[in-house]
């Protein structure tokens, strides 16, 4: 009776593995794009400064 509970739940466990790697391989990768934006403002008081802010 112990080696059914054992094996029953080895089974159980394979195949909830197999389960979830067929779900993370089925979805498509989410790429996220990070987008940097950069402003260059021209003093006009002085000549060759911009000021660069991230």
């Amino acid at each position: 009776m112990r080696h059914n509970i054992l094996g029953g739940l080895v089974i159980f466990m394979v195949v909830v593995t197999c389960l979830i790697m067929i779900d993370d391989i089925s979805k498509p990768k989410k790429e996220e794009i990070k987008q940097t934006k950069t402003e260059i403002e021209k003093v006009e008081q002085q000549n060759n400064l911009a000021v660069i802010d991230n």
